[in-house]
């Protein structure tokens, strides 16, 4: 009897504990409200959302999508064949009882007779779709153009061109949680609660793009002009948060930090860059290093970057710290953030309000340097060959060089 006691005293406990830390996860609000969002779902269906994808390549990054948007999202109602398959035969029967499906998009996807039939089914009964792209090749992902050109031909415009949301699936948290943002709130519009409305601006209190953020020491960061982009990504974070000058002179002088940034002409582009960062790092300058991932602007696999970095700064540890990834589109805010947290920024008492503004700005700033980076290329190219071709963008939306992950595991 007294082993029974303590032994439903240890269940009570751990489900105390299990509890309390459900209750400290922060859920998603909607920005306008600082509510959770209310959800609904049209009569005679089951699941607010369908996850289709393929076991080779898909499997444990649905289930961490699930996991993490029940988390998000309490009461939210996600199918996915490892909880809910009963029939094989049936996959059409539970795409008709759910109210939006999601093609988790990675190689072999589309070459696979049960997500094709998952495709069609969905489009047959004109079901609003999802996208998420596996972009990590080590994981199983590709270019969104690659992945299209897996899909059947007669298929391809019903999935890529009818401006279905769409997004990277992210393995870091920070980054991640913007792309379960997209997720939730494409949801959340084909309910019905949400139909008259064509956009759901989301947050997660605590995350770092919707902290305002400012730097309250002085900081100086150098940007070397052999360091080809540093300039321009080190004034897009000045001017996002207050406090922070930037130097572009030919040495870092009274600069507290060094900006490193790195992309394809990084170490090949300026051969003092090489011995600017070795002198840095022997007069103990703080070096931030920021990877780009904007194919747009140079960006690269983090491999490349162990090819031509001079041997010697790769021997003497340059790469033992963190790289902060750079990405475009909605994950960008928070790698300014990050970057900011970096240098030294800490939450800001006042001006949240033009803090986060100024971060939000910072997307459309930041898509005109890709445009304007595309346009150079393109007369380069056009010059060059004699075509007097045009550039083409990529296929409809731009994507990551590579995963966060190569950020994080590169040393």
């Amino acid at each position: 009897l007294v082993l029974v006691g303590v032994t439903v005293l240890f269940f009570l406990i751990g489900a105390v504990i299990v509890a309390r830390r459900v209750a400290m996860i922060p859920t998603i609000r909607i920005v306008s409200t600082k509510q959770p969002p209310e959800l609904s779902i049209v009569l005679g269906l089951t699941w607010h959302l369908f996850n289709s994808h393929i076991w080779s390549t898909g499997q444990d990054a649905v289930g961490n999508i699930k996991s993490e948007l029940q988390l998000l999202v309490p009461g939210l109602k996600i199918f996915l064949d490892v909880d809910d398959l009963k029939d094989i035969g049936s996959l059409e029967e539970y795409i008709q009882h759910s109210q939006m499906i999601l093609f988790f998009l990675s190689c072999g996807y589309f070459r696979s007779k049960n997500c094709l039939r998952e495709i069609r089914s969905s489009l047959e009964q004109s079901k609003p779709i999802v996208l998420v792209q596996e972009a990590d090749p080590a994981k199983g992902g590709a270019t969104l153009q690659a992945l299209r050109d897996e899909c059947p031909e007669n298929l391809q415009p019903d999935i890529f061109e009818k401006g279905w949301a769409h997004t990277i699936y992210m393995r870091i948290q920070e980054f991640q949680r913007v792309s379960l943002k997209t997720i939730v709130e494409a949801v959340l519009l084909c309910s019905p609660n949400y139909l008259n409305q064509t956009s759901l601006p989301l947050c997660v209190p605590g995350e770092p793009e919707s902290q305002p953020l400012a730097f309250a020491k002085d900081t100086m960061l150098w940007a070397s002009p052999a360091n080809a982009g540093a300039q321009l990504l080190a004034e897009e974070i000045a001017t996002t948060f207050a406090g922070l000058t930037v130097s572009t002179a030919e040495a870092p002088g009274p600069a507290t930090h060094m900006l490193l940034y790195l992309n394809e002409d990084s170490f090949v582009s300026d051969a003092r860059l090489a011995e600017q960062v070795k002198q840095a790092r022997q007069d103990r300058l703080k070096i931030v290093m920021a990877h780009e991932n904007d194919p747009d602007l140079g960006g690269c696999l983090f491999s490349r970057f162990f090819e031509v970095t001079p041997q010697e700064l790769i021997a003497d540890g340059l790469y033992k710290d963190l790289a902060r990834s750079c990405f475009p589109g909605r994950h960008h805010p928070v790698s300014l953030a990050l970057l900011a947290k970096d240098l030294g920024a800490t939450p800001a008492r006042s001006g949240s309000v033009a803090s986060v503004s100024r971060l939000s700005a910072s997307i459309a700033e930041r898509s005109s340097r890709r445009f304007l980076r595309r346009r150079s290329s393109a007369t380069a190219t056009t010059a060059g060959d004699g075509t007097g071709g045009e550039a083409t963008a990529s296929v409809d939306s731009v994507e990551p060089a590579a995963s966060a992950e190569a950020a994080q595991e590169h040393v």
